[in-house]
């Protein structure tokens, strides 16, 4: 079963080193994906005074291609859309276009209230 745990000590951090990520991350909250009791991912979230920014998400190389990635990116961006007027992300990817993120010069940015979770089953849009 998966869940995940906004994270305030250094637990994500040592997590991402040992698996050779690295992290220059200012102050915010790491987000963590377990599987079961295991850790196989970590986002991080930092805070401006009106914007989250999602400022990077991992997930371990034996746990990609099963949706896992985008569990917790979603996660995220449920969790911090419902408290800040703007949701950024700090780089640009076309994984956030089905959302309705637009490119910013140094991202990808969303008016909270307009965000889209479209359904990856094919069923509520």
């Amino acid at each position: 079963m998966l869940h995940i745990k906004p994270i305030i000590d250094d637990s994500c951090e040592a997590f991402l080193r040992a698996e050779g990520v690295q992290t220059s991350y200012g102050e915010g909250v790491d987000v963590a994906l377990y599987e079961q009791e295991k850790l196989i991912g970590a986002a991080h979230v930092s805070f401006l005074p009106d914007t989250a920014l999602l400022e990077g998400v991992y997930l371990t190389p034996e746990r990609r291609g099963f949706g896992f990635g985008d569990f917790l990116t979603r996660a995220v961006m449920d969790a911090y859309t419902r408290s800040l007027p703007y949701f950024k992300v700090a780089y640009k990817s076309d994984y956030f276009l089905k959302f309705g993120f637009q490119e910013s010069e140094d991202g990808m940015i969303i008016k909270s209230e307009e965000i889209i979770f479209p359904s990856q089953c094919g069923g509520h849009k």
